[in-house]
C-alpha cells in the first residue's frame, strides 16, 4: 500500500552567513526552510526526538576556487556543540555528487517545491563541490538527527582552502521542539490508520510542508483498506467519510473540481516494480501540470498556522472561500483527487497561507485514543487512532 500524498512545497530562504574568505574567495551558507529547525518524538517516554535539516547551501560567492575540506553539523546546548557530524573525504564526496544530479535531471524544477524554490539555488548557480569554482555552490540535503533531552540551536561549519589559505565558517538556526499553538481535533471521527506521518521511515518527514502531517486510511479485514480487488474508489473503507476542520478558522481556499483517476489504484497483477514505475510517471505528470493537492480546503487559524486537507473528493466540498468555520464542522468528504495513490485523507498544518509553498509545523491533536500505545504520546506513523 502506498498513501504517499506529495504535497511538498517552497519557503522563502535566507543568507544565513556570508564570510569573506582568503585571496578573493568568499563562502556563503545557506538554510532551506530558513529561521529554524523543528523536532518530532520519536520515543516520548525516554525522551528521544527527531530532526531532519532537510537543506544547507554552501556557494563559492567569491571570484577564486575554493575546495571545501570538511563540514559540520552540531547540534548545540547553549553555545556547547553536543552531537556533531563531520562530512569529509568520501562522504563528503557523496554529499557533493547529489546536487548535480538533481540539477541535470531537471528536478530542482520540477521539485522546486523541495529547495525553497530560486531562494535556495538562484538562476546561474552551478551545484557542484567539495571544489567549488566563483558562484559554484554545493548542496547538502536530508541530514537526520536523534538526540535525548533539549537542543537549541544547529550549527553548520565549513572549512575550507583556498589557494594555500584555510577559513572557517559557521551559521545556526535555532531549533523548535513546541507544537502548534493551535488546539487540533482528528479532521476524521472514528478509528483510523495514520499509514503516513512524521516518524522517519515514512516519506513525509522528507518533505517541507508535510514534514509533520498525516495520511489516513481505513483498515478492514485483514488490514486491508478494501474490499475486493479495490479496482473502485467506493471499494475503499475510507471513501466518502466525513472530513471536517480541525480547529475554527477562516477558509482561504478551496478546490472542488479535480477529477479522479482510477489509473492510480492498484491492480491485482501488478508487481511492485510496475506498478511503482505507473505512479512514479502519474505523479511526475500532475507535478508538471500543477494539481497535486487535488481537491482541497485551506484553513486559517490565526498565528501564522494553517491546515489543509487534500485528496477530496469531487464536489464535496462544502466550503468557500471566506467562510468561517468552527472546530469539527464538516467541510468535504475523503476522496483520492490529485497526487494520490488510494482514496486517503491527507492533512497538515505549514506556516504560510500556501498549499505548495511552506514548512510544516508539528501537530499535537486533542481528544485522541491510541488503543496500542504503552503510553499517552504524540501521534505515530503506524498508528491506530480513535477520535470522537
Amino acid at each position: 500500500m502506498k498513501t504517499v500524498a506529495l504535497i511538498i512545497s517552497a519557503a522563502a530562504c535566507v543568507v544565513a552567513a556570508q564570510v569573506p574568505a582568503a585571496s578573493g574567495a568568499a563562502v556563503d551558507v545557506r538554510f532551506c526552510p530558513p529561521g529554524q529547525v523543528r523536532v518530532y518524538p520519536a520515543e516520548s517516554q525516554r525522551g528521544v526526538q527527531s530532526l531532519v535539516l532537510q537543506n544547507a547551501l554552501v556557494t563559492n560567492s567569491g571570484s577564486s576556487p575554493l575546495e571545501i575540506i570538511e563540514v559540520e553539523i552540531g547540534l548545540l546546548q547553549g553555545d556547547r556543540p553536543v552531537d556533531v557530524r563531520r562530512l569529509a573525504g568520501a562522504d563528503l564526496q557523496r554529499i557533493a555528487a547529489t546536487g548535480p544530479r538533481l540539477q541535470s535531471s531537471g528536478m530542482l524544477q520540477l521539485a522546486s517545491f523541495q529547495f525553497c524554490g530560486k531562494a535556495l539555488v538562484p538562476d546561474g548557480v552551478v551545484l557542484a563541490g567539495p571544489v567549488l569554482q566563483a558562484k559554484q555552490a554545493m548542496l547538502i540535503t536530508y541530514q537526520p538527527f536523534l538526540y535525548r533531552g533539549q537542543r537549541d540551536a544547529l550549527r553548520l561549519t565549513v572549512r575550507a582552502r583556498s589557494g594555500d589559505a584555510g577559513t572557517e565558517v559557521s551559521a545556526q538556526v535555532p531549533i523548535r521542539s513546541d507544537t502548534a499553538r493551535t488546539r487540533l481535533v482528528l479532521p476524521l471521527t472514528g478509528t483510523w490508520f495514520a499509514a503516513v506521518g512524521p516518524t522517519l521511515h515514512t516519506a513525509h518527514r522528507w518533505g517541507l510542508p508535510e514534514e509533520f502531517g498525516f495520511d489516513f486510511v481505513q483498515l478492514g479485514e485483514g488490514t486491508s483498506t478494501h474490499r475486493g480487488s479495490g479496482a473502485r474508489f467506493a471499494d475503499y473503507y475510507a471513501y466518502g467519510a466525513t472530513v471536517r476542520a480541525a480547529a475554527a478558522g477562516r477558509v482561504l481556499a478551496a478546490v472542488a473540481d479535480i477529477p479522479e483517476d482510477p489509473a492510480v489504484l492498484r491492480n491485482p497483477t501488478d508487481t511492485a516494480e510496475s506498478y511503482g514505475q505507473r505512479v512514479q510517471q502519474l505523479q511526475t505528470e500532475l507535478l508538471r501540470r500543477g494539481g497535486a493537492a487535488g481537491n482541497y480546503v485551506l484553513i486559517d487559524h490565526g498565528n501564522s498556522e494553517y491546515s489543509l486537507y487534500a485528496h477530496l473528493q469531487p464536489a464535496s466540498v462544502s466550503v468557500k472561500p471566506g467562510d468561517d468555520v468552527k472546530g469539527g464542522q464538516s467541510i468535504g468528504r475523503l476522496g483520492s483527487s490529485g497526487n494520490s495513490t488510494e482514496p486517503h485523507l491527507h492533512f497538515q498544518l505549514c506556516d504560510r497561507p500556501e498549499p505548495l509553498d511552506c514548512a510544516g509545523i508539528p501537530i499535537a491533536f486533542d481528544g485522541i485514543s491510541l488503543p496500542y500505545a504503552d503510553y499517552p504520546r504524540p501521534l505515530q506513523s503506524g498508528d491506530i487512532v480513535f477520535s470522537r
